[in-house]
């Protein structure tokens, strides 16, 4: 992890959109205190936090209403000011066909739901440290 100014710890900032407010309650309170979190709704939602701050890593859930996560995947890795973010999808399904299809967008991982805070936490710090290897 980068170091601040005063040589403590740079908390990554972590963007979660998810359409289950109680998922992303849960999420938030599992991550609080080691990151920076931020939260959405939908896609739109999602662009009104980015407009704020760019997080360091997504967390999209792969199935909403209106806008799905594959297609906001797609919009994210098409915005050059976008493209360089990990992103990790939440899914709730865990049959063939809708893992196929999630991992055939190439997202820097995926965790089914509910997620354990163990792994989470494991796959955020996996996603985090590869992406800065490669800057």
């Amino acid at each position: 992890m980068e170091m601040a100014n005063n040589s403590t710890p740079k908390r990554a900032n972590i963007l979660v959109i998810d359409d289950n407010p109680m998922l992303l309650r849960t999420v938030k309170e599992m991550l609080y205190g080691s990151y920076n979190v931020s939260i959405a709704t939908s896609g739109s939602q999602a662009y009104d936090q980015l407009a704020i701050k760019t997080p360091d890593l997504i967390l999209l859930d792969y199935e909403m209403p209106y806008q799905n996560g594959g297609e906001l995947f797609k919009k994210f890795r098409g915005d050059k000011a976008l493209s360089h973010i990990p992103i990790i999808f939440f899914t709730g399904s865990s049959d063939l066909e809708t893992v196929s299809k999630l991992l055939s967008l190439k997202p820097d991982g995926y965790m089914l739901k509910p997620p354990s805070k163990a792994k989470l936490v494991a796959l955020l710090e996996k996603t985090l440290n590869k992406n800065q290897e490669t800057e």
